[in-house]
């Protein structure tokens, strides 16, 4: 038996994974190199001197000499909750920690007076990772979701004016992998040949029949680029640009496991079925091969916003650079986001666009760093601070992401390990102030925050990095 409203339930599952997940991408992941994060990524006017400035300013790469290697990873902790108006019960999310690698290398040369280089960066821009408890009343928004993005990114820069000013940028290549487990409510389901649901007939909201999952990757293409300008002896300016990444998923899977109610029937059913039929037996087909919850695909679009971030440094005093920066985030891309199904879904005409509605985001930085000795050599300390506007309206704050405005509080280490080796730590702390947000998708573009926001949300996280730096 094929039941339509259970196909609504599954658009309405699908619909809300693969573009929503790209909501992480407000959860940007800049932690890049572990000198750029204890400067609060304040870089790009003064960058790091190793070959994480292939990211953090393409044409400052044109100033390292020599062959540079920087090779190293974040632990990622996040810390969230949400607490519900209602019960003021709190759940606390059970998100894993997270590792996440960067890897840089750059050759510098001399062409004539001009210093050029050669490098290449693998690193992970954007990304998420979000889980709930079992009992969690959002899980059927999301229970577990994750998105990771990896770019690769070939760079050329060369000095347009030897000691002055300096340009590169490349090609950028990007791969991206989406996962959602997210569960089915079945009180939201409507009874066939009745304009109603099973809400309606007794079961109760919060009935879980099954598990979605949903996943699927893709590939994009974009470029970058980066100037550094450097008028005089103690101050520099510095630029860089990052495309806009357009992520076409069209092969993502949906797959769907049954979850036992235990529940039965009761006499004079809207099925004309014996009291005491179980209802699982009943739902079971619809997870068959030919049922409307078999596998089947979905198609959506995702653009990563594109990034452009410009800085200014002083470096007057002896051995001490101080930067501040202005980053601006385009993720006003999420407003509105089609998702087409390729099985039973889209031949029942439930393929939709889900309402989005970012806006941009901007985010200022500032940093310091003194080197203690040999410039070359000594004992780097350094420190950083910065703050970044959400892009998410009040609408649009979720279990998949609840974001909100973050600051974050950074500072760490060089420490010279051999005459070419480097070693540097950092630590940065994500502080929020909470808010509120809901636990079920919005349908309609007249719905505020008001009628759709139900609690509160937490969200803090720290990210302790360490990178090796190889120069010869």
């Amino acid at each position: 038996m094929r039941i339509r409203c259970l196909l609504r339930i599954v658009a309405f599952a699908a619909l809300a994974v693969l573009p929503r997940v790209a909501r992480g991408q407000g959860f940007g992941l800049n932690d890049i190199g572990s000198c750029a994060v204890a400067r609060g990524y304040a870089t790009t006017g003064a960058p790091c001197r190793d070959a994480s400035t292939i990211y953090w300013n393409p044409g400052a790469a044109a100033t390292l000499p020599g062959l540079s290697v920087y090779l190293g990873g974040d632990i990622i902790g996040v810390n969230g909750g949400f607490t519900a108006d209602t019960t003021l019960h709190h759940y606390s999310a059970n998100v894993p920690t997270l590792f996440v690698p960067t890897a840089f290398v750059n050759y510098g040369m001399q062409l004539g007076p001009r210093r050029a280089s050669v490098g290449i960066g693998v690193y992970v821009p954007y990304g998420l990772t979000s889980q709930w408890p079992a009992n969690f009343p959002g899980r059927f928004e999301a229970q577990t979701a994750s998105l990771r993005t990896i770019y690769f990114q070939p760079n050329i820069a060369i000095e347009v004016i030897p000691g002055v000013l300096s340009v590169g940028g490349g090609p950028v290549i990007g791969h991206s992998d989406v996962v959602l487990d997210q569960a089915l409510d079945l009180s939201a389901a409507g009874v066939p040949g009745v304009p109603a649901t099973f809400g309606q007939f007794g079961i109760a909201q919060g009935t879980e029949f099954g598990i979605a999952k949903l996943s699927g990757s893709a590939t994009a293409y974009g470029f970058s680029a980066g100037a550094l300008f450097r008028p005089g002896h103690d101050f520099q300016i510095g630029a860089r640009f990052l495309s806009a990444l357009a992520f076409r998923y069209d092969n993502a899977t949906a797959r769907f496991q049954q979850v036992p109610t235990g529940l039965v029937l009761a006499g004079g059913n809207p099925f004309n079925l014996p009291a005491g039929t179980p209802i699982d037996a009943l739902l079971a087909p619809e997870f068959s091969d030919t049922g409307a919850l078999a596998r089947q695909g979905v198609q959506t679009r995702i653009v990563h916003p594109l990034q452009a971030e410009g800085g200014i440094a002083y470096t007057g005093l002896p051995q001490t650079t101080f930067d501040v920066d202005y980053a601006y985030i385009g993720y006003q891309s999420f407003q509105n986001l089609p998702v087409t199904f390729t099985g039973p879904a889209g031949t029942a005409g439930l393929s939709r666009i889900l309402l989005e509605d970012y806006t941009s985001s901007w985010s200022l930085r500032g940093s310091a760093e003194h080197i203690f000795g040999e410039t070359e050599h000594g004992i780097a300390a350094r420190a950083g601070f910065s703050y970044i506007s959400t892009p998410a309206p009040q609408e649009t704050v979720t279990p998949l992401l609840p974001d909100m405005n973050r600051y974050n509080l950074s500072g760490g280490l060089g420490f010279p390990l051999a005459r070419m080796l480097t070693l540097d730590v950092a630590y940065l702390h994500v502080y929020t102030a909470g808010r509120r947000g809901r636990l079920s998708e919005r349908t309609n573009p007249s719905e505020t925050a008001a009628e759709l926001n139900s609690g509160f949300y937490t969200l803090a996280a720290d990210v302790f990095t360490a990178s090796l730096r190889l120069h010869l």
